[in-house]
């Protein structure tokens, strides 16, 4: 069977589950599978500590160190007898500066030839696969290569940005056998980078709706407390002010809610203070970061779920949001701002609603007109088990990226 090797910036991640799902998916399938980090991250602080533990994956990682020596003198004197060591493939026409090939290569070179036996690297962010592209281009390697984007590998913020990107990247679209993107807005972004159509598939991210699975049917509360929830860090593009603002003209109206926010980040202080400025202590709680499980806790006594992610001032916005496939998949229906990657993880009308960025008037009216409907509000949220099982379903992905290590 083949041999896949993942290939990361963090492993483990607090954030990344994505990641462990694909690794756990092409091991169930009978793949040997190995995950090459440039950073080795903590266990404990893993929202996915079960199944890393489960499937043993720690003793399949491998950190990127090329081991370059500090001093300049020694790393040229072993640098040159690496080189002429691998002279064959050192000697290789490939777009590098000669200072990288002169000072980097000859460690490279070194590193990856432990990795020679390796049938296809799947390199999660594009920015991490460099390496691996140069090594391919070269002779050194002879694997197939698929990269997938996932948001801020293809952001930029100025053309000069665009430019830096465009280059960096040239080699690895070269090489790449396939580029990956969650959604057709990432896709677009990535095309621009110079990317071609033909080399891009869509295989949006995944995630494990057996367990993301309400023990019962949602219902909304006869005249109990109604309860919104978010997941994810507290960063401007997350858009957590504008829906506790929308929280603001709910309670205005007497409607009986509240909205927990499940994450930590920069802002933390700042919404805090928001909330305290608003007079909202009653109705808006931060919980600070929580565990998969807790998460999934909080989903299943929770009623809907804000998708409050903006487009921010440098640009930046969500290209898919994971947390959205597994709210849904629990059962809540959706209210989010039309921007990004979103829409292609709703269906507006039938599992959510969509509402102009940042209008946190008519944010609060769809949030109030789900509520208002129980009956609507029942069927909406069987559709949007239905609509998560059926487009972002771990099975549904293994399968689509298992065709492509096939292929």
């Amino acid at each position: 069977m083949k041999t896949i090797c993942f290939v990361v910036h963090r492993f483990p991640s607090v954030s990344e589950t994505f990641v462990v799902n694909q690794v756990v998916g092409a091991k169930t399938q009978g793949y040997t599978v190995c995950i090459l980090t440039y950073k080795l991250g903590l266990l404990e602080q893993s929202s996915q500590r079960d199944l890393i533990e489960k499937h043993d994956l720690l003793s399949h990682t491998i950190v990127m160190d090329y081991k370059i020596p500090k001093s300049k003198l020694k790393q040229l004197t072993v640098g040159f007898f690496l080189t002429i060591r691998n002279i064959k493939y050192w000697t290789k026409p490939v777009n590098v500066s000669m200072k990288h090939r002169i000072l980097n290569w000859p460690f490279l070179l070194k590193f990856y030839e432990k990795l020679r036996h390796v049938d296809v690297f799947h390199i999660q962010y594009a920015m991490v696969g460099t390496g691996i592209s140069e090594m391919t281009m070269n002779g050194l390697l002879n694997a197939k290569i698929i990269t997938t984007f996932h948001g801020h590998d293809a952001h930029f913020k100025n053309e000069k940005e665009l430019k830096w990107l465009q280059n960096s990247y040239k080699v690895l679209f070269r090489i790449a056998n396939y580029i990956t993107v969650n959604t057709p807005y990432l896709e677009n972004q990535v095309m621009e980078l110079g990317c071609k159509k033909e080399t891009l598939k869509v295989v949006p991210m995944a995630i494990d709706v057996s367990y993301f699975k309400s023990k019962e049917l949602k219902e909304l509360p006869n005249q109990g407390e109604v309860k919104l929830i978010s997941v994810g860090r507290l960063i401007d593009f997350k858009g957590f002010e504008y829906a506790i603002k929308a929280v603001k003209l709910l309670v205005e109206k007497g409607v009986n809610t509240h909205y927990t926010i499940v994450g930590d980040g920069e802002l933390f202080d700042t919404l805090q203070n928001q909330i305290k400025s608003l007079n909202l202590n009653n109705h808006v709680t931060l919980v600070g970061k929580k565990s998969q499980e807790d998460i999934k806790k909080a989903l299943q006594y929770h009623h809907l779920y804000l998708m409050s992610s903006i487009t921010n001032t440098k640009g930046r916005c969500e290209t898919q949001g994971v947390v959205t496939a597994e709210a849904q998949a629990m059962g809540l229906p959706i209210v989010a701002f039309n921007n990004g990657g979103i829409p292609y993880t709703i269906c507006d009308g039938e599992t959510g609603i969509l509402v102009p960025e940042k209008d946190v008037q008519s944010y609060a009216d769809a949030i109030l007109e789900l509520i208002s409907d129980p009956s609507r509000y029942q069927n909406m949220s069987k559709k949007a088990r239905e609509f998560a099982v059926n487009n972002f379903s771990n099975q549904l992905m293994t399968e689509r990226f298992l065709t492509l290590y096939e292929s």
